[in-house]
């Protein structure tokens, strides 16, 4: 059970590998730079991309899943400021621009976010506002899968 590899298994990425899930409480360093949670970093051998997001929080997408998204993106309208491209450092750090720490209210505390083909960042309270707003509808929309 669990994420025990087998012989079969070994060298191969597993499933869930292919997307990001999870919630993780972590801290920013004074120069506002978050840890990426060790198990996500391979994802971002090729850099980070972070930027606004829906509900005031921010996303941080792996570079190669940006440039998908990024062709559908500039056939829109938008803003090169809310967008910004990082390589995680040898620490496995991507820095926090003010700006956008300004917008989803982080301060020192942070909650990071497995969210499918991202990562999303929160300011602690606002995370747990909009979870304790969508608990309710979400076995609601899922009783048809039988979940």
């Amino acid at each position: 059970m669990g994420n025990q590899q087998t012989p079969e298994s070994e060298g191969r990425t597993g499933e869930l590998e292919t997307y990001f899930a999870g919630e993780f409480a972590h801290a920013l360093d004074e120069k506002g730079r978050l840890a990426v949670p060790a198990k996500f970093r391979a994802r971002f051998k090729e850099g980070a991309v972070v930027t606004r997001w829906m509900n005031e929080c921010l996303a941080v997408f792996p570079t190669s899943e940006w440039e998908s998204i990024n062709a559908e993106i500039r056939k829109r309208p938008r803003t090169d400021r809310t967008v910004q491209t990082f390589d995680l450092d040898a620490q496995g750090r991507i820095g926090i621009p003010a700006h956008l720490r300004h917008y989803a209210d982080i301060g020192d505390e942070v909650i990071v976010l497995g969210a499918n083909d991202r990562l999303e960042l929160w300011q602690p309270d606002r995370w747990h506002a909009r979870l304790a707003q969508v608990e309710g509808s979400i076995s609601d929309s899922l009783a048809d899968l039988g979940i």
